[in-house]
């Protein structure tokens, strides 16, 4: 059905399609993900004309159609905040982990000061072992002796360095009967820490089976 209504800003092409399929149906669902703009579709669709508002005339009606007026602005306002914010976020992460290091590479810098402030570039790590490689993963650090990082879940959480006891007592629960459900695993930030240190000393590593990628961000202070 097309929507024969005057915007006051153009929707997207996802909210016009939503009014097209609700507009003339008293109950209608929008599914719709948090930021897409549910609001602005709801709104519009409440109202199929402009003189529909101006044609309330009682004193609450006003106010009412006042407020929801407000509320269609402030919400128009908040997607175009949104957007600019996902953009500016964008630009910043172009602008900290690809243009500044380059260019300080290039310069063969660390740090520099400007305007007062301390620009240095600091090595950021993402790490999560993929499933498909976990086994491995985990029988390549038991191999090299760095097994201390892994832990496992077994009813309650054991700590660094007692993979062998979580196998003796997964084994004395099984010999009494129960089936314990177990989770070997290694907690993100100890995965991140232990990464930039394998890569800060050099020691080769596997990035891909720990699903690592390590890059260097600039990041600015103030100057005390």
């Amino acid at each position: 059905m097309t929507v024969n209504y005057k915007f006051k800003y153009k929707p997207f092409d996802h909210q016009l399609s939503a009014l097209e399929a609700g507009w003339s149906r008293k109950e209608f669902g929008l599914f719709m993900e948090m930021g897409t703009g549910k609001s602005k579709v709801l709104i519009e669709d409440m109202f199929e004309e402009d003189d529909v508002l101006s044609s309330i005339d009682t004193d609450t009606s006003k106010q009412l159609s006042s407020l929801v007026r407000k509320l269609r602005s402030i919400e128009e306002t908040i997607e175009i905040t949104e957007q600019n914010l996902k953009e500016s976020k964008a630009e910043r992460m172009k602008l900290s982990t690809d243009m500044i290091p380059s260019l300080m590479d290039e310069m063969g810098m660390d740090r520099i000061d400007v305007d007062g402030l301390t620009v240095s570039r600091k090595m950021i790590v993402h790490a999560s072992i993929p499933v498909a490689r976990k086994e491995e993963a985990f029988a390549w650090l038991r191999d090299n002796g760095m097994d201390d990082i892994i832990k496992n879940d077994v009813t309650c959480t054991l700590g660094k360095g007692e993979d062998n006891v979580a196998g003796d007592v997964v084994g004395l629960l099984r010999d009494r009967g129960f089936d314990p459900k177990t989770k070997t695993h290694v907690h993100p930030s100890t995965l991140k820490a232990f990464v930039k240190e394998q890569v800060t000393q050099g020691t080769p590593i596997d990035l891909d089976m720990f699903g690592a990628f390590v890059t260097n961000a600039a990041e600015i202070r103030r100057r005390v």
